[in-house]
């Protein structure tokens, strides 16, 4: 058997608009839907975020992470998670954006998603590379890596030449410490734009 670590992982990133007043009903809904997942014994980690600074803020985004590409073609009863989803979940949200991502294990000097060790807080920062510096900043970033995060290429669901990296933290005091992000890269983006998830340990299932 490959050993896990060999293997191309990926995550897949859901996001969610959650309608004003419906909150208490839309959490009560995703957490009896994360019970479905628990009776069908579904072997993949779920984590759910609120996106607390940015354009975004309000958003809910929920992900799985650390598993083989593959894991989501054989996920546990693929319709009757679907059926269970709309029932109890999108009567109070409506799906934005569905993505698909490779960890770039190269760069990544944390994996606390991959271990299934979330933090309070991630600070999501989305780079954006022109096509034709997409080499230039993956070999400076290959260089010297900076900060503590983990990096992912967008393989769908997102432009070309899109990255996301997640720097983990517990408090805003960290955000005085962090190393700054991008040093040797920055020449190479187009645009960083960064925002900060809140992890909701009851909206997350880990098995």
């Amino acid at each position: 058997m490959t050993p896990l670590l060999l293997i191309v992982q990926a995550a897949f990133l859901f996001a969610y608009d959650v309608d004003r007043g419906k909150e208490e009903a839309f959490e009560a809904g995703y957490a009896a839907h994360l019970g479905w997942h628990a009776e069908h014994k579904d072997p993949l980690p779920w984590y759910g975020w609120y996106v607390t600074s940015g354009p975004r803020t309000g958003l809910f985004i929920d992900g799985t992470f650390g598993i083989p590409f593959a894991a989501m073609d054989q996920r546990v009863d693929p319709a009757g998670d679907g059926a269970d989803m709309a029932a109890k979940v999108l009567p109070f949200a409506k799906a934005r954006t569905y993505s698909a991502l490779a960890y770039w294990s190269e760069v990544s000097t944390v994996r606390t998603l991959e271990d299934r060790k979330p933090t309070a807080v991630l600070d999501a920062f989305t780079v954006t590379v022109a096509p034709k510096n997409v080499s230039a900043f993956e070999t400076a970033l290959s260089r010297e890596p900076k900060g503590q995060a983990t990096w992912y290429r967008t393989v769908s669901g997102g432009q070309i030449g899109s990255y996301l990296a997640l720097v983990p933290r517990q408090t805003w005091a960290d955000l005085a410490s962090r190393p700054a992000l991008l040093d040797k890269a920055a020449a190479f983006a187009e645009s960083v734009e960064v925002e900060s998830w809140s992890y909701r340990p009851k909206l997350s299932r880990i098995p």
